[in-house]
């Protein structure tokens, strides 16, 4: 068990989500780019120490149980850490280091909760605040992915891993925010669901309908 200084429940049974379901989004998210290192760590971990100064990244966000581990392990704990508590084989990760503020949301596996977003956006307001975050995903936290990246300040390192092997790092820069925006777009109609009554347009132009 770990003590944590705040926990913020955002699971509100009234909260009007969307959720979009993509097992296509999923597999491209396997897929190695923007940064992809095929290394075991402590050596990813040390290259990736290095592009953060090539850079100029000085916040750590991280997305996935074993990244996160290894990230606090042999560099320094995650300004952000997005994780489920557990890995691809359904192991169970302790994450006894965990203090700051923590989030709790649900996300079911292949899909991405629209909620997240909102999250998200409040988890880097904290971490610039000069907290500490974590957010737990009750189901599964791959796709969280594309909301760390579009969220996030222009000085984060995105940082997670493939079950290949490869340590990915997604600098935060336009282009790459362009990319998360497009794997939105390749989500069909019949993929998305809107989770009781929701009219609203979202940050990023998806009518809710």
């Amino acid at each position: 068990m770990f003590k944590v200084r705040g926990i913020v429940n955002m699971s509100k049974a009234d909260y009007s989500r969307l959720v979009l379901r993509s097992k296509r989004a999923r597999a491209l998210m396997a897929l190695p780019f923007a940064i992809s290192i095929p290394r075991d760590p402590p050596d990813s971990i040390m290259i990736v120490k290095e592009l953060f100064n090539d850079f100029n990244l000085s916040i750590i966000a991280t997305v996935g149980d074993v990244v996160s581990f290894n990230v606090a392990a042999y560099w320094r704990k995650p300004d952000l850490r997005v994780i489920d508590l557990s890995t691809r084989r359904s192991t169970i990760i302790q994450h006894s280091d965990i203090d700051g503020v923590v989030y709790r949301v649900r996300n079911e596996r292949s899909t991405l909760n629209y909620e997240s977003f909102s999250i998200m956006r409040n988890a880097y307001a904290s971490v610039l605040s000069g907290n500490r975050v974590t957010i737990i995903v009750d189901g599964e936290e791959d796709l969280l992915a594309i909301p760390a990246v579009l969220e996030a300040p222009g000085n984060t390192g995105i940082l997670y891993g493939l079950y290949t092997g490869y340590l990915v790092l997604i600098p935060v820069v336009n282009e790459y925010k362009i990319l998360m925006l497009k794997l939105l777009t390749l989500l069909d109609r019949n993929e998305c669901e809107t989770l009781r009554n929701c009219n609203s347009v979202n940050n990023y132009g998806w009518k809710n309908s």
